[in-house]
C-alpha cells in the first residue's frame, strides 16, 4: 500500500514537472516567434538552443514542441526538434511520419519523399498511409512539378533497392496514377517474378491498357498471364484480353486486311476448346463482332450468337450476348429484330449499366429510321444514368434531336443527318459521304456543322489527319455556337497533340476549349492534357 502511494505521487512530480517545462517552453518558443518575425534570428536562434539541450526523452512532449512549432510557422525549428527527439527518446522512434509531413509544409518534397522512404523500411505496414499521403501530394500538384519530383524519387529508390516490394508497389501505383502504363506492367512483372502473386494486378493493368487503346501493351500483360498455362487462375481472361487486344488493334488500323481478321477468327475457334465453357459467351461476343463487320458473315455470326444464348444461364453474359446479337441486326437493316432484343435487355436489366446501354441504343435505332420524338423521350431520362458514358452519349444525341428540330420543325434536314449516321453505323462509308457531302453545301446552321465533323471522323479514321484537323477547325471557326463546336475542338486539339505531333496547336486549342466552352463534357480531359503539355 505504502509502495501505491509512493508510486503515485512520483508519477504526480513527474507529471507536474512536465507541465511545468512545457508551459516554460510554450513562453520560449512564443518569444522565437516574435524574435523571427523582427528578424532577430541570432536571438531566436540561441532561445531555441536551450529548448533542444532541455528536450526530455519522452515521446509525446517531442511531438507537442514540434507541433508547436509547426503551428507558429517555425518548420526549420520543428525539424530540428524531430531529429533531435529521435537520437535521445528510449523508444526508438525515428518520427520518419512526422519528418515528412514537416518537409512537405517546407516544400522539401525530395527529403519528404526520403524519410517516407525511410519509414517504409522500418514499418512495411505504413503503406496505405504513406500511398495516401502521396495521392494528397499528386491531388493538389496543379503545374506536375511535385509528381515529376515524386517519379525520380520512386525510380531511383526502386533502381536502389530492387528487392523492396513495399519501393515496387509503390512505383506501380504510381505509374497507373500517371497513366504510365508501361512503367506500371514492366514493375509488376519484376514483381511477380519474386512472389509470383501478381496475376491480378497484371491483369488489371493489361486491361487497362486496353480500355485506354495501349495494345500492344495490354497484350504483352495477357500474353505474361497466358503463359503460365492454365493452372493461372485468370487463364481464361487473359485468352480472351489477348484476342480482345489483338481485334481492338486491328479496328483501330484501316488499313487491316481481311487476312488478318481470318486468323484473328481461326485463333477464337482454338480458344473456345482452350479456355472451356465457362469463357465461351464472351468469346462469342467478340467472334460475331469480327464475322459481322470484318469478314461479311453476318448470317454466321447471328447463328454463333443464338446458339450462345441458348446455352448460356448466366443473366449478365446472356444480355451482352443479345446486345450483340441487336448490334448486328440493325447492322443487316433488320430493325424490328434489333429494338425487340434492346427492349428485352432494358426490361431484364432495368436500372443496371446494362439495362441503360440497351436502352440508349434502342433510342439510337429509333434516330436512325426517323422516329425521333420516341428517341428523344427515351435520351432525357438517360441524361441521369448512372453510367456516365451513357449519360453523355444520351445528352450528345438528344443534343442533335433537339437541336436539328428546333430549326426544322418538318425533321426534313434531320432525316437526312440520320440517315448519313446510320451509313455510317453500318460501315458504308462511301454512301455516308454523299449525303455529309451534300448537307455541307446545302444544309442548314444546324446540319452543316454536324455533316463537317462526321466527314472529319471518317477522315481520321482512314488516317488523314490534316485534312480532319482542318474539317474540325473550320467547325469551330464557322460555327462556334454549334452543339459540335466543342466536340470538334476537342478532335482537333488530340489530333494535334497525338498524330501531327504539334504541341503548340494543340495547347492553343485546348486552352480554347477551357476558356470558350466552360460546361463542355471536355474540361477535364482538356485541362489534363494542356498540363501535361
Amino acid at each position: 500500500m505504502r509502495k501505491t502511494v509512493l508510486l503515485c505521487l512520483l508519477v504526480m512530480l513527474i507529471a507536474s514537472s512536465v507541465m511545468a517545462q512545457t508551459k516554460e517552453t510554450r513562453a520560449k518558443i512564443e518569444q522565437i516567434s516574435v524574435y523571427v518575425s523582427e528578424g532577430k534570428t541570432n536571438k531566436a536562434d540561441k532561445l531555441f538552443n536551450e529548448i533542444l539541450r532541455d528536450l526530455p526523452d519522452n515521446r509525446n512532449v517531442i511531438l507537442g514542441i514540434a507541433n508547436m512549432l509547426r503551428g507558429r510557422m517555425l518548420n526549420d525549428y520543428a525539424l530540428a526538434v524531430l531529429t533531435k527527439g529521435a537520437e535521445i527518446n528510449t523508444d526508438h522512434d525515428p518520427f520518419y511520419m512526422e519528418r515528412a509531413s514537416v518537409c512537405q509544409s517546407m516544400n522539401n518534397y525530395q527529403q519528404a519523399f526520403e524519410y517516407y522512404f525511410l519509414d517504409l523500411e522500418v514499418n512495411p505496414d505504413h503503406f496505405a498511409t504513406v500511398k495516401n499521403r502521396f495521392q494528397t501530394l499528386l491531388l493538389y500538384d496543379v503545374n506536375k512539378s511535385i509528381a515529376d519530383e515524386m517519379r525520380i524519387a520512386l525510380l531511383q529508390k526502386n533502381q536502389e533497392h530492387p528487392d523492396n516490394d513495399e519501393y515496387a508497389k509503390l512505383l506501380i501505383w504510381y505509374a497507373l496514377q500517371e497513366e504510365d502504363y508501361d512503367i506500371a506492367l514492366a514493375q509488376s512483372k519484376s514483381l511477380d517474378r519474386r512472389t509470383n502473386d501478381q496475376d491480378g494486378q497484371i491483369l488489371t493493368i493489361a486491361q487497362i491498357c486496353l480500355n485506354n487503346g495501349q495494345y500492344d501493351l495490354a497484350k504483352d500483360g495477357f500474353e505474361y498471364i497466358i503463359a503460365k498455362g492454365k493452372i493461372c487462375p485468370f487463364y481464361g481472361n487473359a485468352v480472351i484480353g489477348a484476342i480482345e487486344s489483338e481485334n481492338e488493334r486491328y479496328r483501330a488500323n484501316p488499313s487491316t486486311d481481311r487476312k488478318a481478321y481470318e486468323r484473328l477468327s481461326r485463333r477464337i475457334q482454338d480458344a473456345y476448346v482452350d479456355v472451356g465453357s465457362n469463357d465461351y459467351p464472351d468469346l462469342a461476343v467478340i467472334h460475331a463482332d469480327i464475322m459481322a463487320y470484318h469478314l461479311d458473315q453476318s448470317d454466321q455470326a447471328v447463328d454463333l450468337l443464338l446458339q450462345a444464348i441458348e446455352l448460356t444461364h448466366n443473366k449478365i453474359q446472356q444480355s451482352n450476348l443479345k446486345l450483340k446479337l441487336a448490334d448486328i441486326y440493325l447492322f443487316s437493316d433488320e430493325v424490328w429484330e434489333a429494338t425487340l432484343l434492346y427492349s428485352q435487355v432494358d426490361k431484364t436489366m432495368k436500372e443496371e449499366p446494362l439495362g441503360h446501354e440497351a436502352r440508349f441504343r434502342n433510342a439510337r435505332l429509333r434516330y436512325f429510321i426517323g422516329e425521333f420524338a420516341w428517341a428523344q423521350t427515351q435520351l432525357n431520362v438517360l441524361k441521369a444514368a448512372t453510367s456516365k458514358l451513357v449519360a453523355n452519349d444520351a445528352m450528345s444525341l438528344a443534343l442533335i434531336i433537339g437541336d436539328n428540330l428546333e430549326a426544322d420543325t418538318t425533321g426534313i434536314e434531320l432525316r437526312r443527318v440520320a440517315r448519313a449516321d446510320y451509313k455510317i453505323y453500318q460501315h458504308k462509308e462511301d454512301q455516308a459521304l454523299l449525303i455529309l457531302d451534300s448537307i455541307s453545301v446545302d444544309g442548314n446552321e444546324i446540319s452543316k456543322p454536324h455533316a463537317l465533323c462526321r466527314i472529319a471522323e471518317i477522315k481520321e479514321a482512314n488516317h488523314d489527319y490534316i485534312l480532319a484537323d482542318s474539317l474540325y477547325l473550320r467547325v469551330v471557326n464557322e460555327f462556334p455556337d454549334s452543339y459540335m463546336a466543342d466536340d470538334a475542338l476537342m478532335k482537333a486539339a488530340l489530333i494535334e497533340h497525338q498524330q501531327l505531333k504539334d504541341k503548340e496547336a494543340a495547347k492553343r486549342h485546348y486552352e480554347q476549349l477551357i476558356d470558350k466552352y466552360p460546361t463542355s463534357l471536355y474540361i477535364a480531359q482538356a485541362k489534363k492534357n494542356y498540363r501535361k503539355l
